[in-house]
């Protein structure tokens, strides 16, 4: 599914939930099922290898755009610039879902808490983001009328595969992965 397909789909259903039925040429489309996060562990220092690019990222969810400014330079740099425009939003929402919820179980922030993180491999690219929250990510399914619920629904329909993987100590990751088509 194109990204374009799956914003699209996120904003027919807030536009036509239930009990809207004044226009028959509508096209009701079906909730999409959430996918569950695939759990992956990986040695904790992985994350810090030099194989792995990151950045820290601010608090704040005005970060995000920052965010997509970085991973679509760092894409066009490495000749994947054609997975810029999915790599952008899914980024976008980890960062946000970042700041929102996985700061808010720690009581003080260092300024490394959260860190944006790319890795290069054979035929696809991960995009993470770490945070200092033991909490794995919940998606959830949205109210229709609700403004907010759908971003790891939009992350599991644009990556090839997402999921989390805890950090010991130190929080976990999120992530998702993209195909190089």
């Amino acid at each position: 599914m194109t990204m374009q397909k799956a914003v699209a789909l996120a904003h027919l259903r807030v536009a036509y939930g239930p009990g809207d039925d004044d226009d028959e040429e509508v096209v009701s489309t079906p909730a999409q099922p959430v996918t569950a996060p695939r759990l992956l562990p990986v040695p904790s220092a992985w994350w810090d290898t030099s194989a792995v690019t990151s950045r820290p990222l601010s608090p704040v969810p005005e970060e995000a755009r920052n965010a997509r400014q970085f991973v679509r330079e760092l894409l066009a740099c490495w000749g994947l610039a054609e997975l810029s425009d999915d790599a952008e939003v899914i980024i976008g929402e980890l960062v946000v879902n970042a700041v929102r919820h996985g700061l808010r179980t720690v009581p003080s922030q260092s300024p490394a808490a959260l860190r944006l993180c790319m890795l290069r491999r054979a035929g696809e690219v991960m995009l993470a983001v770490t945070d200092p929250s033991n909490e794995g990510p919940r998606p959830r399914q949205p109210d229709w009328a609700g403004e907010s619920g759908r971003g790891l629904q939009i992350v599991g329909a644009l990556s090839d595969v997402w999921g989390w993987s805890p950090i010991d100590g130190h929080g976990k990751a999120v992530w998702a992965v993209l195909r190089n088509p």
